[in-house]
């Protein structure tokens, strides 16, 4: 009988390990997460956008190419005042139709300074609206900051 229930046991974590999506699991248990949003009057086609996050860690954020292209790479830079974060990522995604998520990692460039590049797919309709939302994953949440921003195309 408790031959039996071991390899029950066994069969059960062999079949949960292919089964269960355990980052989808991580990330439910550490929730939404706390973003501020830029300020409204920043355009990211223009110039680049600061926040201060509930940390207080000051982010400034750029898109490289100001006109936004789409299917073409984008430079994303990141300019932080804590010269040493860890867990950071940017997720991108559409808010006015169903875009797909996407999720780009930060390569520290040392000093603060962090880019990440990636390519925004391109939609017949135009006129997309996006979020960039750049996370710094604590132990138990996620914080960081939301910035907004249009294509034209």
């Amino acid at each position: 009988m408790q031959l039996i229930f071991q390899a029950l046991i066994v069969i059960a974590i062999v079949v949960g390990y292919f089964v269960i999506d355990f980052n989808a699991l991580y990330q439910k248990f550490q929730g939404e997460g706390s973003f501020v949003v830029q300020n409204q009057e920043c355009n990211l086609k223009e110039s680049s956008c600061v926040v201060t996050i509930e940390d207080g860690t000051v982010l400034e954020f750029e898109i490289v190419q100001k006109d936004i292209p789409l299917m073409k790479p984008l430079t994303f830079t990141l300019k932080s005042s804590n010269p040493s974060l860890e867990n950071i990522t940017l997720k991108i995604y559409a808010t006015n139709m169903m875009m797909g998520t996407y999720e780009l990692e930060f390569k520290n460039n040392g000093n603060g300074n962090y880019t990440a590049v990636g390519t925004l797919p391109t939609c017949p309709v135009g006129g997309m609206k996006w979020n960039a939302d750049v996370q710094i994953s604590k132990f138990s949440k996620i914080i960081g900051a939301r910035f907004q921003f249009e294509t034209d195309i």
